[in-house]
């Protein structure tokens, strides 16, 4: 194999992480975005968390604050919402042809799209973060110093729990040929796994084993398990099934990834 064949198939790290800053300061400097998401999460914490305060919601028989549970599953939402639109960014680029310009480069496909995912998911998390904090801000959480580590634990998950959902993504948008279709994506994908995770419904017990066929699911419930110590499923479930689906999710994202063709 030539030395520019083995250059084409490599991971580059340089520009990988050139990539993935590039998302996240697409982001960061977008100030509509980010005002956006401050006040996107204060009308979804005060409408489903004012909308289901009389409620007592029990999970495995622990009782647990209406505002806390809807809290942590809005915490958890935002990873499906930005990830998946995240990683349909790449038909933007395919439309505008930013995508061109990056394939021609000398980077390998594997470097682009990993530059992509970790970009998106860092994103994703940044957007998580923002949410706790105006959930911690306007005491939905409660007061309480555990929060402190707690805070700091679901970083890693979230960034975790954000793989998959952003292969998702990737694997649409290298296969997606025109702007008429993210309609039905999002009614066929993005909103069945959103209200069938138990990120905003606390299921009753005789229909929770719909939550097991939600691979979303298992990532809300990591949340709570980290964020109120209460969880649907063992912890070990929730990340292992959380891992699977991220690293298949990747391998399926990469492999669309390859085999994307850009028109002339």
């Amino acid at each position: 194999m030539s030395d520019l064949n083995i250059e084409k198939t490599k991971v580059n790290y340089n520009a990988l992480w050139i990539l993935a800053k590039r998302e996240l300061l697409g982001f960061w400097r977008n100030k509509s975005r980010v005002i956006s998401s401050f006040v996107q999460g204060i009308l979804f914490l005060f409408v489903f968390g004012m909308g289901f305060s009389q409620y007592d919601i029990f999970i495995n028989g622990v009782q647990i604050d209406s505002r806390a549970f809807t809290a942590s599953g809005i915490s958890a939402m935002v990873i499906l919402f930005t990830g998946i639109f995240g990683g349909m960014a790449v038909f933007r680029d395919k439309m505008f042809g930013f995508m061109k310009e990056l394939l021609v480069a000398p980077v390998s496909r594997r470097t682009l799209m990993l530059g992509r995912t970790i970009g998106i998911a860092l994103q994703t998390m940044l957007q998580v973060l923002i949410m706790i904090a105006l959930s911690v801000g306007l005491g939905f959480f409660g007061y309480n110093l555990n929060l402190i580590w707690r805070v700091m634990l679901i970083i890693p998950v979230a960034f975790l729990a954000s793989l998959g959902i952003v292969g998702i993504g990737l694997t649409i948008s290298t296969r997606l040929n025109d702007m008429q279709s993210f309609g039905l994506i999002q009614t066929f994908i993005i909103m069945p796994m959103m209200w069938l995770s138990g990120a905003l419904i606390a299921f009753p017990s005789e229909f929770q084993f719909i939550l097991m066929f939600n691979p979303f699911s298992y990532s809300v419930d990591l949340f709570r398990f980290v964020l109120l110590g209460v969880s649907y499923f063992p912890f070990w479930i929730d990340l292992l099934v959380t891992v699977m689906f991220g690293v298949i999710l990747i391998l399926i994202g990469s492999r669309s990834f390859n085999k994307m063709e850009i028109s002339q």
